[in-house]
């Protein structure tokens, strides 16, 4: 803050000829008038007093050389100066620009005199001063008499422009001013900084509460006479702060942007400490970029408000709503929903987002500041690698309901209820905003087949419905829409003990292993869990895929549509194809009609209804149905004429039921098993041999 300068030129000792002296010359000045003279509203020859302001000008204990300031030569009066007038300086306190008292440098004294003012006098900041003998100045009310309260240039606090932020923090009164100068209104005479002017400069200090120091560049340009405003342009006063609390990163740390007076800094938080995530500069001190910089694993940012409530706004985080509770040397915790931070030991507690999830549940320890970035099982599930909330199981709909041990074996398995939350049980959802928000969001996966397209979860009653985990898609079980937290025990609560399907039929636990060996000896556990709801009837046991060993004949239709009911979408494995709708595996071989009790070779050559020697005889262009010569009219024989014993099929691994491993050009002519004794199946030529007697015929 500016000095404030002297604001009333002394009106000298009013008819000073009229006083009553004792018998003899006056001697001293306090004879006549007082020293300093006596203010007072008419001239008083009891006191001495006369209309002035000659007491709120001069230091208490006065000499005549402080006359001298406004009074030439005062310091050497004599009585002669006794004679009728009032002598003035040319210059006012030896002000840089010419000082003048408006009545004059001298004019006569008067009983009843008319009072004047001064111009230029550097102890007003060279304004016009109020007129002398009036009222006494007051503080704060008459601070704005030499300079603006607060001044109006540079960034003095000020409800708009470069001063608004000071203003907004600082008001705009008089208390404002000692954030960098010193208190005058506290002091006895709180106008002496200005009747000091020219015994030094602006006192400018950063010690005041935040402050404890700081320096600013242009000390210079505050010096005497350098801050007048006949000397020095208020622009070339603006200068730089460096190393202020209140332009600081709020953690010890300089500014992101050095503050210029009169200058201004960016609208929002990225001027000293950096601001959210929408920022051109994301704070970076402690662990704020885990926190608002981080929707890679939080899905969201977190608004600055989250932790700063009653700092900023709630939804806008880059509009301060509390100044008192910024820039006040102390970090002002408050989180939305609840919770404390201990500022000793840097930890928060009873916070939504550092939680278990659920309140009666045992909670995690308190997170530290200064403490390492947390996974999920930094909040709920601390003793699992995963998160899984692991708080005991308080039973079946219960407050404490848990049965997250019987669901996750791995961390994308929390994708299958919370789908909305977490797609990878180790990241939250880009752009959900469901994780740390205070409830607990089940949005199952109705996309996973571990899950189905009809399963429902009613939160009311926390019961699942329809869902492929508990058997919806078989036949039986006692328990088919379970509650959370609820023991289930043996298989028959999802599905028939064992399964009321036609393969099954007869069978007994212990029989089990034999189609699905992840499954123990009793029937009653796993070897390998892995394979249990996980979208596919793992039944590796009952036969090879394709199955090529299976026995002669075929098995009979009910046995195949067990597992492969025809065009059934609940059957286990997929629907036969048409038209026999017998296993889709079978018939990648079987390409002429289901295998079901066919025991010649008609299932996999020939043509449909064929008979006679007609039976089984290769129609098609692909294997295993390639025509080739077979469709010759001298060649519609028995197949036994060429291929001897081997045309009603074979068991002993060269062909038929035994043989059905798919095969090139090149082994085909060795496994047709023709018994001409002139076929040379390397060349595929059956010699001469046929009655018909065609030549060396390339079969192919």
């Amino acid at each position: 803050m500016r000095r404030m300068m002297t604001r009333h030129v002394p009106w000298l000792l009013a008819a000073l000829m009229m006083l009553a002296a004792p018998a003899g010359a006056a001697s001293v000045c306090s004879d006549c008038h007082g020293m300093p003279p006596i203010d007072a509203p008419y001239r008083n020859i009891t006191t001495g007093g006369f209309k002035g302001s000659h007491r709120t000008h001069q230091p208490a204990g006065v000499v005549a050389a402080n006359c001298a300031i406004c009074h030439t030569g005062s310091g050497s009066y004599g009585m002669d100066h006794m004679n009728g007038k009032v002598d003035m300086s040319s210059n006012i306190n030896n002000s840089p620009v010419a000082a003048l008292y408006s009545k004059g440098v001298f004019f006569n004294q008067t009983s009843n005199p008319v009072m004047g003012s001064c111009a230029n006098v550097n102890c007003h900041f060279e304004r016009t001063t109020p007129v002398w003998a009036g009222a006494p100045l007051t503080v704060p009310a008459s601070c704005s008499t030499c300079h603006g309260l607060p001044p109006a240039d540079g960034s003095h606090p000020s409800l708009a422009g470069a001063g608004k932020k000071h203003g907004d923090y600082y008001g705009t009164g008089a208390t404002s001013c000692i954030k960098c100068h010193p208190d005058h209104t506290a002091e006895a005479k709180p106008f002496a900084h200005a009747s000091s002017a020219g015994n030094r400069g602006l006192i400018l200090r950063f010690t005041a509460s935040p402050n404890t120091g700081g320096t600013y560049s242009k000390t210079a340009n505050l010096g005497y006479p350098a801050y007048l405003p006949s000397q020095t342009p208020a622009a070339n006063r603006n200068g730089t702060c460096t190393a202020t609390y209140c332009h600081s990163d709020g953690a010890g740390g300089a500014a992101k942007t050095t503050p210029t007076w009169g200058g201004t800094l960016p609208a929002d938080c990225t001027g000293c400490h950096g601001g959210n995530s929408a920022t051109s500069a994301p704070i970076l001190t402690g662990l704020h970029p885990q926190h608002v910089n981080e929707s890679a694993l939080l899905g969201t940012n977190f608004d600055c408000a989250r932790c700063h409530s009653t700092t900023v706004g709630v939804g806008n985080d880059r509009a301060l709503t509390t100044p008192a509770n910024h820039v006040n040397g102390s970090k002002t915790i408050s989180f939305v929903g609840g919770g404390t931070y201990d500022v000793t030991a840097k930890t928060c507690t009873a916070t939504l987002c550092h939680s278990s999830g659920k309140t009666a549940a045992p909670q995690p320890a308190a997170p530290s500041w200064a403490g390492a970035a947390l996974g999920c099982n930094g909040c709920h599930g601390t003793s699992n690698a995963f998160g899984t909330p692991d708080y005991a199981n308080g039973g079946a709909g219960a407050a404490l309901a848990n049965s997250h041990a019987k669901h996750v074996s791995v961390a994308a398995d929390c994708a299958l209820c919370h789908v909305n939350t977490t797609t990878t049980g180790t990241a939250i959802k880009a752009g959900s905003a469901l994780h740390t928000n205070g409830a607990i969001d089940v949005s199952l996966n109705t996309t996973d087949t571990r899950v189905g397209t009809t399963a429902t979860w009613t939160a009311a009653t926390k019961t699942c419905a329809n869902v492929y985990c508990h058997g919806a898609t078989l036949t039986g079980g006692t328990t088919k829409s379970p509650v959370w937290g609820a023991t289930l025990t043996g298989c028959g609560t999802c599905h028939g003990f064992p399964p009321a399907t036609s393969v099954h039929t007869g069978k007994v636990a212990t029989d089990c292993i034999g189609c699905h060996p992840h499954v123990n000896a009793t029937g009653t556990g796993f070897t390998d869990a892995t394979k249990h709801i996980n979208g596919a009837i793992d039944a590796s046991g009952g036969h090879a895929v394709p199955y090529y060993t299976h026995p002669v004949p075929a098995p009979a239709t009910g046995q195949c549509g067990g597992c492969h009911a025809n065009a059934s979408a609940t059957a286990p494995y997929p629907a036969g194809t048409a038209p026999n709708y017998t296993a889709p595996d079978c018939r990648s071989c079987h390409v002429a009609k289901g295998p079901y009790g066919v025991s010649d070779c008609s299932s996999c050559h020939g043509a449909a209804g064929a008979t006679g020697v007609n039976l089984g005889r290769p129609t098609g262009t692909t294997f295993p149905n390639i025509a080739g010569q077979h469709g010759k009219g001298d060649h519609r024989v028995a197949c036994s004429t060429c291929h001897g014993t081997y045309g009603t099929g074979r068991t002993d691994g060269t062909h038929g039921p035994g043989n059905h491993t798919p095969s090139t050009v090149t082994t085909r002519a060795t496994r047709v098993n023709v018994t001409l004794p002139t076929w040379n199946p390397t060349t595929r030529t059956c010699g001469t041999a046929c009655n018909y007697n065609h030549g060396s015929k390339t079969w192919y």
